[in-house]
C-alpha cells in the first residue's frame, strides 16, 4: 500500500502520489525497475538511448504488463537523427504520462510530444538551457547539479542550480537531480523550491534494475569522495563529453579510461575495472534495496513537523 503522499505541481502534473521521479539510465533503467518505482506511487522511466526500436515498443509492453500506473520514457538526442526520430515516434505512439529529453535541441520535438498530450520535461545543466526549455514549450524542467552521476550537461552545484532555475521557470514544475540518495537532500531539494526530485544512482543500486550485481555492489561499498567529474571517455559518447563515474583500478587496465554503466549481462569482471556511474551521493547508499523501499526512505523526509532528522538510507533510526 502506498505511504500517504506530498502533492506538488509534479505530482499534480504527472498524476503520481510522491514527487521521486527514476532517471532513465540508459541499458540500467528497464521495466521492472521502472513499474516498481511507479507501482510504489512515483514515476518509473524506461531508457531508450542506443536502444532498438523493437526494442523500445517491447519493453513498453513489458511495463503496462506489470503496473497500471503513470510512467515516462527518456529519450537522449544521441545515435543520430534517423535513430532519435524512430524512437520518438514509437514514445508519443505509446502515450506515456511523461517523455523526458537529455542533451539536444528539442525545439521541434516537445511541441509534438504535447500535442500527444504527453508531460515534455527536459533536462537542463545551466539557467541559459532552462530558459530556452521554456522557450521550447517545456512542461517541466530537471536542474542537473554538477554532483550528478553519468554524463552532465552544466558545472554548476545543484545548490545555486535549482533556485535559479525556478526562478526562470515560469511556474513551470522543477525536479533536481544530482547527488539525491538520502531523504535529508530530498527535504533540502524542496527547500529550494524543487517540486520534486530526479534520482539515477540511488536506482542503479536497486535490485529490479538491470544493473550488474557487481556495479550494484560497488555503488553499496563507494563513499562520497569516489566519484570524479571527468572530460574524457565514455561509452558510445564523443571524447570529452562531461561524466562523472567511479574510477576503475589503475596499472595497465585501459579500461579505467572509459565510463560506463555494467549491465547484468557484461562480463563481471569489468565491474572493478571499468569507470562506473555514479552520483557524489553514493556514500549515502548502504545496501542494494527493492525500488518500493528506496521510495519509502526518499519520502521520508517529506514529514513535516518532525523535530529529529531521518535515518541515512539503510540504517535503522
Amino acid at each position: 500500500m502506498d505511504q500517504p503522499g506530498l502533492a506538488t505541481a509534479a505530482t499534480q502534473l504527472c498524476g503520481i502520489s510522491h514527487p521521486v521521479f527514476q532517471a532513465g539510465m540508459a541499458g540500467i533503467a528497464c521495466p521492472e525497475l521502472a513499474a516498481a518505482v511507479s507501482e510504489t506511487g512515483g514515476l518509473g522511466h524506461l531508457g531508450a538511448l542506443r536502444l532498438p526500436p523493437a526494442a523500445l515498443a517491447r519493453q513498453i509492453a513489458e511495463t503496462r504488463a506489470l503496473t497500471d500506473r503513470p510512467f515516462g520514457i527518456n529519450l537522449v538526442h544521441r545515435g543520430g537523427p534517423a535513430m532519435f526520430e524512430h524512437l520518438l515516434a514509437i514514445a508519443i505512439k505509446a502515450r506515456p504520462r511523461a517523455i523526458s529529453l537529455f542533451y539536444g535541441d528539442f525545439a521541434r520535438v516537445i511541441p509534438r510530444i504535447r500535442a500527444a498530450g504527453i508531460v515534455a520535461m527536459v533536462q537542463v545543466g545551466s539557467v541559459a538551457e532552462a530558459r530556452k526549455a521554456v522557450a521550447d514549450g517545456a512542461d517541466m524542467l530537471i536542474a542537473q547539479g554538477v554532483e550528478a552521476g553519468g554524463h552532465l550537461r552544466g558545472q554548476v552545484g545543484l545548490m545555486a542550480l535549482v533556485p535559479a532555475v525556478v526562478d526562470v521557470a515560469g511556474g513551470r514544475p522543477v525536479l533536481a537531480a544530482g547527488a539525491i540518495t538520502d531523504p535529508r537532500v530530498v527535504r533540502a531539494a524542496l527547500a529550494l523550491g524543487a517540486a520534486g526530485v530526479w534520482c539515477g544512482t540511488v536506482f542503479a543500486a536497486a535490485r529490479e534494475s538491470n544493473a550488474h550485481p557487481a556495479y550494484r555492489q560497488r555503488l553499496v561499498e563507494a563513499d562520497t569522495d569516489m566519484p570524479r567529474y571527468r572530460r574524457g571517455l565514455s561509452y558510445g559518447w564523443p571524447w570529452g563529453t562531461p561524466h562523472r563515474a567511479i574510477p576503475g583500478r589503475g596499472g595497465l587496465n585501459p579500461w579505467r579510461l572509459m565510463g560506463g554503466g555494467l549491465r547484468r549481462g557484461d562480463k563481471s569482471a569489468l565491474a572493478g575495472r571499468l569507470s562506473l556511474y555514479a552520483g557524489q551521493g553514493v556514500g549515502q547508499i548502504h545496501d542494494s534495496l527493492p525500488a518500493a523501499e528506496i521510495v519509502a526512505r526518499l519520502v521520508a523526509g517529506l514529514r513535516t513537523g518532525s523535530d529529529s532528522p531521518p535515518s541515512p538510507q539503510g540504517q535503522e533510526a
